[in-house]
């Protein structure tokens, strides 16, 4: 019998549960990519880059993303930019945080949240200024 002979079969478990599992990566990475006004190294991170009434995301000093939030001239917070619900990448969105797996929102003051199925605030982080420098620490 010649392969052009062959009847067509359906495909295999295997290929299936591979093309499967390519989609939902795919769509995840999709979903999980990060928006942000500002992703900016911990040394380059200054007052002017944060507009007071706004959350921009950042990095800590060890790498990780997180979202920090200006209330006034010097008060600032951040939190870490994963979601209390399932693990997915937060992003800044002027006075709220959000999202985009299942659209938490969260308050960018307070890091509780507003909406969507996380029930838990995110996870506080330090902030240091020395000057007009911005400091996130992990």
């Amino acid at each position: 019998m010649r392969a052009t002979d062959r009847p067509l079969t359906s495909p295999g478990r295997r290929a299936v549960l591979t093309g499967a599992a390519a989609t939902a990566g795919a769509l995840c990475l999709a979903a999980c990519g990060g928006g942000g006004t500002t992703d900016n190294t911990p040394s380059e991170l200054t007052l002017d880059d944060v507009p007071v009434g706004e959350a921009v995301a950042v990095k800590t000093t060890s790498g990780e993303d997180a979202l920090l939030y200006r209330s006034g001239e010097s008060d600032l917070v951040a939190f870490t930019a994963v979601c209390t619900h399932n693990g997915g990448k937060v992003s800044p969105e002027g006075t709220q945080l959000r999202c985009p797996l299942h659209n938490s929102v969260f308050d960018a003051a307070t890091g509780e949240p507003l909406s969507g199925p996380a029930t838990k605030p995110l996870t506080p982080l330090d902030v240091t200024t020395e000057g007009n420098e911005i400091t996130v620490v992990r």
